[in-house]
């Protein structure tokens, strides 16, 4: 691997500590200048233009991200058409840092940035970045609820951004042209609607979490009882070294598809093959056709069924809109920095719970395994 190709596995998948720890430094400076744009946009005595306020904050902006630039483009790869429009957003969005901080320097008159007043509206393209950043985020910190929701919290203060940064642009602001008391009824309904759908299917979600691990455990019990039985009752008929492999391998078979290493079709056709050898040991002896049909193929046709039942992708599709829409109804409702914060926690609150249930409902995963139905130990 080239020292490009290294650097550019670095900057999109992070896995040294300093790459580590870039990343976090690149997430904490895009979430900070665009919370910066907020605050700017909302209470204009914050860091006014030619303040010293606003050359330091802006000055680190432009350092960070034209660090993060240079090493992008030297890394990059001509080839992929996407990575070069992102390159392309990640010069537009530095453009106002760096008129700043020119302007301050004196090398650029103040009356050149009347007319690229529109530059301003540039700094929205560091949202893009936000959103294509935090997708590392469970990367970096492992796997939590802030970090599945993150991105939807970015979204949603790039959105807020964006009307504050749009109102200055036209001299009055976007939220005067709704009537808030007329709103929170919307609010009010929509929050309802959402919450008691995020209620019931965590109630049945949970449901079958319990199933699943309840199944997983009594299949494995049925699978542990044949094996005394072949070690007593037909110990003549199969040898020890064929019924551990037997046994041996179905039980690392049954761990890799728990822990989503093995597909559900390959393991399918593992499990008729485990159960045809059986079978084939079994069909002799009319005592063990109870056991064998009615217990062990039940079970485990049972748990591989139950891991295979989900919500239909459009429900959770129906879910991200509705709370989206509600999230949007909140800002509106809700302006300023006291707003802001209730929106960001009406995202953590809701939205953590919708990827909490959906995670749930797809038991035995590789995506955010912490809500993976519990296998207990056999």
């Amino acid at each position: 691997m080239s020292v490009a190709q290294h650097l550019r596995h670095e900057l999109n998948c992070p896995e040294t500590v300093l790459g580590r720890r870039y990343m976090v430094l690149m997430l904490a400076t895009i979430v900070w200048s665009i919370l910066f744009m907020f605050l700017t946009a909302e209470y204009p005595g914050f860091a006014p233009e030619g303040s010293t306020t606003l050359f330091v904050i802006e000055g680190f902006i432009f350092l960070v991200f034209s660090v993060d630039f240079v090493l992008r483009l030297i890394s990059l790869d001509t080839r992929d058409g996407k990575a070069m429009l992102l390159l392309v957003a990640d010069a537009l969005a530095i453009l106002p840092s760096a008129i700043v901080v020119f302007v301050h320097l004196g090398l650029m008159e103040a009356q050149h940035v009347e007319v690229l007043a529109l530059l301003r509206l540039f700094r929205l393209l560091r949202v893009v970045k936000l959103l294509r950043v935090s997708n590392l985020l469970s990367h970096i910190f492992g796997v939590s609820v802030f970090s599945l929701v993150f991105g939807t919290m970015a979204a949603h203060l790039g959105i807020r951004v964006l009307f504050l940064t749009v109102g200055q642009s036209i001299g009055e602001s976007i939220y005067a042209f709704f009537d808030r008391p007329t709103l929170l009824l919307a609010v009010t309904a929509v929050g309802s609607v959402f919450g008691i759908a995020l209620a019931i299917t965590f109630g049945v979600v949970k449901r079958k979490q319990i199933d699943v691990t309840e199944l997983h455990r009594t299949s494995m019990d049925a699978v542990e009882t044949f094996e005394q039985d072949f070690k007593t009752v037909f110990a003549d008929a199969v040898p020890q070294e064929k019924r551990e492999a037997l046994f041996n391998t179905y039980r690392r078979d049954m761990h890799l598809f728990v822990n989503a290493e093995l597909p559900y079709e390959v393991f399918k056709q593992k499990t008729k093959d485990f159960l045809y050898e059986i079978r084939e040991v079994v069909k002799g002896r009319a005592s063990m056709d109870v056991p064998y049909h009615a217990v062990l193929v039940q079970r485990l046709s049972a748990f591989l069924t139950k891991t295979q039942i989900n919500f239909n992708p459009v429900f959770y599709g129906w879910l991200k809109l509705l709370g989206n829409l509600y999230f949007l109804l909140v800002m509106v409702a809700a302006p300023g920095l006291t707003g802001l914060l209730v929106q960001m926690l009406v995202i953590f609150v809701f939205q953590g719970l919708a990827v909490i249930i959906e995670d749930m409902d797809h038991t035995v995963d590789s995506n955010a395994t912490i809500f993976n139905a519990k296998i207990l130990r056999v």
